[in-house]
């Protein structure tokens, strides 16, 4: 059988694609935990080549493996692509950090301190976030994802963001497909074509049928 990867965002486990896996058929798949490639390295030292390498070895992935990516899983997923040639799908992804809006995008390195000391996993913090959000079914699932970093380590959560400051990863392969939607608070929309979907960073969650029509493609 077919294999598919499931490469989730940060601090988000394979949960966020459980309203697109019923949508789609004929395919096995991977649901890929981080924590233990995470727990493979130490602060500071790690890339995202080098992490990639080990989620290729610690998972097996095959080139004829296809991968779907969310937000930085479609990094990763990007960077697989860049060593051995996958198919890949990137959803609200990027594969230039400078795409990322950051919680205080002018104090530089604020989002890996916040994660260091576990600052991301205050309800202060939740609270503010949540609040800023209006949409009822976007906020359910964004406190999710927040609650979900309680089950990372600080130093996990620390060496995913460290990947987040790192160099645009160029390629000279073609255009991936790219699913985003421009109103995206998370990641900015790619310079590069891509497809728009309603939703914003979760439009994965908030409009399954819609972002697995826009794969039917790269699912056939």
């Amino acid at each position: 059988m077919n294999r598919i990867i499931l490469l989730p965002g940060f601090g988000e486990d394979t949960y966020c694609f459980n309203e697109i896996i019923p949508l789609i058929k004929k395919y096995e798949f991977i649901h890929v935990d981080y924590r233990p490639i995470l727990d493979k390295f130490s602060l500071p030292f790690i890339t995202v080549k080098q992490f990639a390498k080990q989620l290729i070895k610690h998972y097996n992935i095959q080139p004829n493996d296809k991968i779907i990516g969310h937000s930085m899983g479609g990094y990763f997923a990007f960077q697989i692509r860049e060593m051995q040639g996958n198919k890949i799908c990137m959803i609200a992804s990027f594969n230039d950090p400078k795409k990322i809006i950051h919680f205080v995008p002018k104090i530089p390195r604020f989002t890996f301190l916040a994660s260091f000391t576990g600052l991301v996993k205050k309800d202060f913090i939740k609270n503010y976030m949540l609040n800023r959000v209006k949409e009822e079914n976007y906020k359910n699932i964004l406190a999710k994802t927040m609650n979900n970093f309680n089950s990372f380590t600080n130093r996990q959560l620390s060496l995913m963001i460290e990947m987040n400051y790192q160099q645009k990863i160029k390629s000279i392969l073609p255009n991936p497909l790219r699913i985003h939607d421009k109103k995206d608070r998370v990641a900015t929309a790619p310079d590069e074509p891509y497809t728009q979907v309603s939703g914003g960073h979760f439009c994965l969650n908030l409009h399954p049928e819609e972002t697995v029509n826009a794969m039917q493609d790269f699912l056939n």
